[in-house]
């Protein structure tokens, strides 16, 4: 594992310390390898989203978009809620 030093203003060090004692990190290392991670996923998903609206955008280009309707969202919502109420049932 390669290792990484940085310098933090007091408040940012003292703000680290009480993270790692309130969330139960084993260490500073801890705590900011977790920060790192949580941003690769953040950033990832970012990806992931910005690339299925150009696909979506795409698609409208080509006309083969839906009219989203008030309608089309009413039964949307109502999907969602029993595919929601379906995994939790089982």
């Amino acid at each position: 594992m390669s290792h990484i030093t940085i310098s933090l203003p007091d408040n940012l060090k003292a703000f680290v310390d009480e993270q790692v004692a309130q969330s139960g990190y084993a260490s500073a290392d801890d705590y900011f390898l977790a920060l790192v991670q949580l941003d690769q996923r953040r950033r990832q998903a970012k990806e992931s989203l910005d690339s299925l609206l150009i696909e979506g955008l795409d698609s409208l280009d080509r006309g083969e978009g839906i009219e989203a309707t008030d309608n089309w969202w009413e039964q949307e919502r109502l999907d969602l809620i029993e595919s929601h109420q379906s995994q939790r049932d089982a």
